[in-house]
């Protein structure tokens, strides 16, 4: 068995059964599985091409290690059950595997569905936009093929391993951190690569609430982060952010480089750019304020 691939599904549904059907729909010239977890039982039992492994414990990291556990690949393919993999996804990534076996870990971008609505879209642009979104690689679709410098530039959304340089993931770490915490331990083992073209779609959480409460509990774990692991460039983001908030003469400009930075990333229509430097606004709030109190959290409790 060439590849594993596996996918925690909360419930069969829209999203999810288009999820499993991109992966039961990839040309290969090799042999997978996909392996469905769930905290129960789900009738799948008809598609011989999918395995069902039940874990009850919720905690991503304990049921992504129990599907490891059972699964028969040389690789291990993880992704979402609200993404869609591109037809050549597993292809792609093991003939690159194939071709560098230096290479241990492979991730690749995550942008959203071609279907997304408005306010998906307004949270890809959030995420996508750089020197002022996310940051991150692999929300950015950021084209090529190069090593990655940070063990966020690449997500469990759409994540290769080896199935011999997988330890596990840190079950202590939860939600929000368990993917980053993995591949910097797989950084120390061997070449992790980011590829352009192992592609999946992954549908977005919708501006506002729903995209806000998401980030806000990602940068609150960032924060209680941070006061054992520094780092500067979380150290500029929040100086930038005082100096932003406090000095009201520069908020025009804010409006402007924001309006100008999204309108060149975005997929929205045009007659929505200017939805933009509000939309930035909350966005970068919710991470200034988010990272704060998780660090003052972890400084009240010990």
């Amino acid at each position: 068995m060439k590849v594993s691939v596996i996918m925690p599904v909360e419930r069969l549904g829209g999203e999810a059964e288009r999820a499993i059907a991109s992966v039961l729909a990839q040309q290969t010239s090799f042999s997978f599985e996909l392996i469905v977890i769930s905290a129960a039982p789900l009738p799948i039992v008809s598609k011989t091409e999918v395995r069902n492994v039940v874990e009850t414990n919720r905690n991503p990291a304990t049921r992504r290690n129990r599907a490891a556990s059972e699964a028969r690949g040389e690789i291990l393919a993880f992704i979402d059950d609200d993404a869609t993999a591109d037809r050549a996804w597993l292809a792609t990534a093991c003939a690159y595997f194939d071709e560098f076996p230096q290479v241990v870990c492979i991730g690749g971008p995550d942008p959203a569905p071609a279907d997304s609505t408005v306010p998906e879209l307004i949270s890809e642009t959030l995420l996508a936009t750089p020197l002022i979104g996310s940051g991150i690689a692999c929300h950015e679709n950021r084209p090529g093929i190069f090593p990655i410098r940070n063990p966020s530039d690449i997500a469990l959304v759409n994540l290769f391993v080896r199935r011999d340089a997988f330890r596990g993931f840190d079950e202590s770490v939860g939600y929000i951190g368990e993917d980053t915490a993995l591949v910097a331990g797989l950084m120390g083992n061997g070449e992790v690569i980011y590829h352009a073209g192992v592609r999946v779609h992954h549908r977005r959480r919708p501006f506002p609430r729903a995209y806000l409460r998401q980030r806000w509990r990602y940068r609150v774990k960032t924060g209680r982060r941070l006061r054992q692991q520094r780092d500067p460039r979380i150290a500029a983001f929040l100086a930038a952010g005082t100096i932003t908030i406090l000095f009201p003469p520069l908020w025009p400009l804010y409006f402007l480089a924001t309006l100008i930075l999204g309108a060149r990333t975005t997929r929205l229509p045009a007659r929505t750019w200017l939805l933009l430097p509000f939309a930035f606004a909350l966005h970068h709030l919710t991470y200034y304020f988010g990272i704060l109190w998780g660090l003052l959290n972890a400084i009240w409790t010990g």
